[in-house]
């Protein structure tokens, strides 16, 4: 509602008519529920592999969530951590990032660091990524 409402504001003709839009969820068989961190990479793919309504089976690009037990499956966690690595990758060294310099900066340290360096750093960041969900 509110998107549409932003178009008429812009004057974009579409706008009303996106209003009367009745939504229609999508039933697609790698529908997580219990997966609720990594919503952001479901949705950076699913707009990556969207083709339209068009009939055609959507290129669904994720392993099913869980096992008949209900366990995450291993498989789909990899496909969220390898897509996680490529979406990062692209925003941080996208011509679009005003702060590139210091992101290939902070990359020539990291390079420089010993194995040892490198594993202390990777889990302080462990250790502060799990401490901001924590709070």
């Amino acid at each position: 509602m509110l998107f549409s409402v932003y178009l008429e504001n812009i004057g974009y003709p579409a706008g009303r008519v996106i209003s009367q839009v009745e939504p229609v969820r999508l039933e697609m068989p790698w529908r997580t529920k219990h997966n609720v961190i990594k919503c952001g990479i479901f949705l950076m793919r699913h707009m990556e592999m969207y083709k339209g309504v068009t009939g055609k089976a959507w290129e669904r690009g994720f392993s099913n969530e869980c096992t008949d037990a209900g366990e995450i499956t291993y498989k789909q966690r990899k496909e969220i951590d390898d897509l996680r690595h490529k979406y990062i990758a692209k925003m941080l060294l996208s011509d679009a990032n005003t702060y590139i310099s210091f992101v290939e900066a902070d990359v020539a340290k990291y390079k420089n660091l010993s194995a040892d360096g490198k594993k202390r750093l990777e889990a302080a960041a462990f250790d502060a990524i799990k401490e901001r969900l924590d709070n």
